[in-house]
């Protein structure tokens, strides 16, 4: 048996994203978690769009048409690196959902810029620190 070549790796990979590359999971994740880790300073609408890049990155982890490609290990260590960043940002109230959706839904950052920590105090009941830019 051979192993599959990057060109076969990324060609499958666009196949199973709708066209994105490995490293641009990769990168808007951290991306996000560094917005994160200096304090969300968006609107709770664009946290949400901006965090659904995890809910993308869950899908392709676990997609059975990328099992196999030993160059999925260097995607999922990046994941795993930038997941243990978001973690550490995040506060230890819950969202009123609770557990019901996945980890990185059921907790928001512990810090954010005053438009955000507001929103999520009118919204949601949560007080979190406010740090400005």
């Amino acid at each position: 048996m051979t192993t599959p070549n990057d060109r076969e790796f990324v060609e499958r990979f666009a196949e199973v994203t709708g066209g994105r590359l490995p490293t641009s999971y990769a990168e808007g994740w951290e991306q996000f978690v560094g917005f994160c880790e200096e304090g969300y300073h968006d609107v709770l609408d664009e946290y949400w769009f901006d965090l659904s890049i995890r809910d993308a990155i869950e899908r392709m982890l676990n997609d059975p048409r990328l099992f196999g490609f030993p160059q999925m290990g260097w995607v999922r260590e990046r994941i795993e690196a930038a997941d243990e960043r978001f973690r550490a940002v995040l506060s230890e109230q819950p969202m009123p959902w609770g557990s019901e959706g996945s980890w990185w839904q059921a907790h928001v950052p512990a810090w954010a810029g005053p438009e955000f920590a507001a929103e999520l105090r009118d919204t949601y009941g949560i007080h979190v620190e406010v740090r400005e830019s």
